[in-house]
């Protein structure tokens, strides 16, 4: 019956991966690089994603994976969920840090949407500092099917503890552009 059980929860996690969109994309400000992989983040249900993003002018980045839950209300997507990050931002306080929250993705035509995300991780979800907080805001724009072009706003800081700085990592306008299939 174990066998069973396992062979049925494979198949399923299978087959519903697979019928999951992929994407990538890359975002560039005037002092950071954010690259981004996905899968699932367009379609109500299960995704998972992965960053890695650097601050160019002082080396400081973050690199992490999430997972969380799309519900397609009319034309906005909400998603919540959850991601574990490495923190690295030279300022001696390297750590992890495991952030919830979540976004809202409006459709305002069908290929121009608004869109916005916010993730933080107070002390007890950190090893490091006292609070990680990241946001993230813009509009998108899908000229042809596959591409997407966006501009927005990231911001992600941290407060230090023990005696450490509170400081921003990543903060600016940025242009964006990816590709989904």
């Amino acid at each position: 019956m174990k066998k069973i059980n396992f062979i049925l929860l494979s198949v399923l996690t299978v087959t519903s991966g697979s019928a999951l969109a992929m994407g990538a994309s890359i975002e560039q400000g005037k002092n950071f690089t954010n690259l981004n992989i996905e899968m699932g983040k367009s379609t109500s249900g299960v995704y998972a994603e992965s960053n890695w993003l650097k601050n160019t002018d002082d080396g400081t980045q973050t690199g992490g994976v999430g997972a969380g839950y799309n519900l397609e209300v009319g034309p906005a997507m909400l998603n919540a969920g959850a991601k574990a990050i490495y923190l690295g931002p030279k300022k001696g306080d390297n750590g992890v840090a495991f952030p919830v929250g979540g976004g809202v993705n409006v459709a305002l035509t069908d290929s121009i949407n608004v869109f916005g995300e916010g993730y933080v991780a107070p002390n007890g979800l950190n090893n490091s500092v006292k609070n990680y907080v990241e946001a993230n805001g813009g509009v998108s724009w899908t000229p042809v099917k596959p591409v997407t072009l966006k501009v927005g706003y990231r911001h992600v800081s941290v407060d230090g503890k023990d005696g450490r700085p509170n400081h921003t990592l990543i903060d600016g306008a940025y242009f964006g552009g990816g590709v989904s299939f």
